[in-house]
């Protein structure tokens, strides 16, 4: 182990330079108990050596030095020609050595992951934008972490797997919330970049991770004979009035989901009066909401989506269904949790297959691939973009034929 030190050497002073005693370096070997004195090149008359600003200066030049011979295990005589004379001729192992003091020096500014995310929730909420995904992400680092608060510079690559590792050990699920979870740490990470937050900016954490996601065969087959019982549903005669009442919204708000092209829950919260014209109906989905495609729901109004639209519809208001809160607050979120409970009374007392709120998506799917209808034209009235790379180059296809495609899955179950 080398060590290097300073030492006034007071034995002989130097006429040339004023009688003024040398600074002299030594450099100890504890391996092979060897010593080496070297001459720094400063003098000074005092009988006390003084650290000044210049000799402060070369001191951390040589400890820098002596770092770098003690890393990679130098011989004591290459350890004193680094430590003398620097990295001559060898300027990578330089850049390395800087890199590595920069790093310390970065590393003593902690960014706290859970401050720096709590700041970027505030910012959303002072907007009106949804804060959920964030405050979950920090829930569930603090799990992993088991309060311990960490520095957003400590996630890397291998704390994202050690994540995932611990998430597949404690859960139970297939790791769609795994995803959900990093694909959020990748936005406040991305946020924290753009802040000047992160330290090593030539290092992407997030690259070539690939959280596996076990999609689940849907047991649920509907028959559209079953389906077609929700037009006709009779209630339990014990059910009060204002449950029948609230029991039929849910059908039918249900069966116009399917009717304006199989769209989810969170879409019917959200649609506008401004989202209607001219017997269509013209609105991006929520869920892509902050993507940069902006693909667009351009459907038709059929006869009985219109008459959802005229029985339920809140004239008053900007939102057309206005009775469900805004898709992005908590509340909404607690509202699909009582849809769902209705769903299922339903459900029961027709005995059919299982429906939730995302149902009529996969319906209107089902039922377009049983009349063998294209599936570009699918695609289109879903809005559901497919991400192969011969579909990127596909146009639209004609409204005419959309809307033909359309009202001949409609024609299935509403007629």
């Amino acid at each position: 182990m080398f060590k290097v030190s300073l030492y006034l050497d007071k034995r002989k002073p130097s006429i040339k330079n004023g009688n003024s005693f040398p600074v002299k370096l030594v450099i100890y070997d504890s391996k092979s108990q060897s010593q080496k004195q070297i001459s720094t090149g400063e003098y000074q008359k005092s009988k006390k050596l003084r650290l000044s600003p210049e000799l402060n200066k070369k001191l951390k030049t040589y400890q820098e030095r002596e770092a770098y011979s003690n890393e990679h295990i130098l011989s004591f005589e290459e350890a004193v020609n680094v430590i003398k004379n620097g990295f001559v001729g060898d300027d990578m192992a330089q850049i390395e050595l800087l890199k590595k003091r920069i790093a310390i020096l970065e590393k003593r500014q902690m960014v706290n992951f859970e401050g720096f995310t709590n700041g970027l929730i505030e910012e959303k909420r002072l907007v009106g934008k949804s804060t959920r995904h964030f405050e979950e992400a920090v829930a569930q680092i603090k799990n992993f972490r088991s309060e311990k608060a960490i520095d957003i510079n400590d996630i890397t690559y291998g704390f994202l797997k050690q994540f995932e590792s611990f998430k597949r050990r404690t859960g139970t699920g297939n790791g769609s919330g795994i995803k959900k979870t990093v694909r959020t740490l990748r936005t406040i990470y991305k946020e924290a970049k753009r802040r000047d937050k992160i330290h090593d900016l030539s290092v992407d954490p997030f690259d070539g991770l690939d959280i596996r996601v076990e999609r689940k065969q849907r047991n649920e087959i509907w028959d559209i004979n079953d389906l077609k019982k929700l037009f006709n549903f009779e209630p339990k005669e014990s059910t009060s009035k204002a449950s029948k009442a609230n029991m039929q919204r849910v059908i039918d708000i249900f069966l116009f989901q399917i009717a304006i092209g199989g769209h989810d829950l969170a879409d019917m919260a959200n649609l506008k009066w401004k989202d209607l014209q001219e017997g269509r109906i013209s609105f991006q989905r929520f869920k892509l909401r902050s993507h940069s495609s902006r693909i667009q729901v351009n459907n038709i109004i059929s006869p009985f989506a219109q008459m959802i639209l005229d029985k339920y519809g809140t004239k008053e208001d900007e939102r057309i269904f206005s009775f469900y809160a805004d898709p992005i607050t908590e509340k909404y979120r607690q509202q699909n949790g009582y849809q769902l409970k209705t769903l299922n009374r339903v459900i029961k007392t027709l005995n059919i297959p299982k429906l939730t709120t995302k149902s009529p998506r996969y319906i209107f799917r089902s039922l377009g691939g049983q009349l063998g209808v294209n599936e570009l034209l699918l695609n289109q009235i879903m809005a559901h973009k497919p991400n192969s790379v011969s579909h990127r180059y596909q146009q639209d296809l004609s409204l005419e034929a959309q809307d033909e495609a359309h009202k001949k899955v409609l024609g299935l179950l509403f007629e």
